[in-house]
């Protein structure tokens, strides 16, 4: 018996939601016969983004709700935080419990850690008991994310007009997308904009819509996605990100990124996939990071090939196989799967 527990909202976003349903589906496609109860800290409406029909979702709205008929095998954990006294209870509940998220708040009261970079934010010394999983090769992607042929991305990064995404996420609690759109509408270059926006965008479309009537230098394409979204970006050459589990796929699909954070802090998460040349990393959001990412994006329109170099070498960084290594490393230490 599994038990996925994430928090998910559009304050904090859908990554950890989407993390998760993926780490289920692909672990039902390694063993369809285990049994594994889904939990989703938030509103009710998420249970729409989640459900699938091999495993059951409820959907609380507060961790201290999420309790335990009998005792479990796993507990796997994506959030950033949890009451100590949940995470006890929790720890009681649960031969072991494991984290996916690389931030979190009671690392240690876990038995195992899977993270998607080599790099932490935390020292492993600190948690002496927990079992570090770190790297690339843990990266889980979602299923509905493709690798894009070289074929089609040469014939997208032919068109006059370069086709860029702005995805802020599920959420975008920040409302990034029509900073960013506004931002862009300074670009001297053709474009065409992909703005997504995700199942718990909060904000007024009238704004967004307001921008795109400004703006006569560029097409501007307003979609509200999920599970379609990599059908959409199937067709960019470019997608402006702010730093969370996107710019992983990205890098699997091969669609060159440019990133920025909130905080300092968050940067780590990307420094291993900028290191291997596969992403770019633009800093702390601000404005003069959005001035910035306008210059180069009109600096790439004349130097595409190195939009190409990107997409093809970042193709060989990230595979789809996290969640068979996470499997398997559980089975080799607990007998899992056995």
């Amino acid at each position: 018996m599994i038990t996925v527990i994430c928090k998910a909202s559009a304050g904090i976003g859908l990554g950890h939601l989407i993390r998760t349903s993926s780490l289920i589906s692909q672990a039902l496609a390694e063993n369809e016969s285990l049994v594994i109860n889904y939990v989703i800290i938030g509103d009710t409406q998420l249970k729409e983004i989640a459900t699938k029909s091999a495993y059951s979702v409820t959907v609380v709205e507060n961790e201290e709700n999420v309790l335990f008929d009998t005792k479990v095998d796993f507990i796997f954990v994506d959030m950033t935080e949890v009451h100590e006294k949940v995470i006890s209870y929790w720890k009681k509940m649960s031969k072991r419990i494991v984290v996916i998220s690389p931030i979190f708040n009671h690392f240690d009261k876990a038995d195992y850690y899977f993270g998607r970079t080599k790099y932490l934010n935390f020292e492993r010394n600190d948690f002496p008991n927990l079992k570090v999983y770190a790297g690339l090769e843990f990266s889980i992607i979602q299923d509905n994310c493709f690798p894009i042929s070289e074929e089609v991305y040469e014939h997208n990064l032919g068109s006059e007009s370069f086709q860029i995404a702005i995805t802020m996420g599920g959420g975008d609690a920040k409302n990034k997308s029509l900073k960013v759109l506004r931002a862009l509408k300074n670009c001297k270059v053709p474009a065409t904009f992909w703005v997504m926006i995700g199942e718990r965008y909060q904000y007024s479309l009238d704004d967004l819509v307001r921008e795109i009537r400004e703006d006569t230098a560029h097409e501007i394409i307003l979609a509200k996605t999920n599970a379609s979204m990599w059908r959409i970006l199937n067709n960019c050459v470019l997608c402006i990100l702010p730093g969370g589990i996107t710019s992983y796929e990205s890098v699997y699909a091969g669609l060159p990124s440019i990133n920025f954070f909130d905080q300092e802090n968050q940067r780590f998460l990307l420094k291993e996939i900028v290191e291997h040349e596969a992403a770019w990393d633009f800093g702390i959001y601000s404005d003069k990071t959005l001035e910035n990412i306008v210059t180069f994006i009109e600096r790439l329109y004349e130097d595409r090939k190195l939009l190409m170099q990107m997409h093809v070498k970042s193709k060989s960084v990230i595979d789809k196989g996290a969640v068979s290594r996470i499997i398997k490393t559980l089975g080799n230490h607990e007998g899992w799967y056995n």
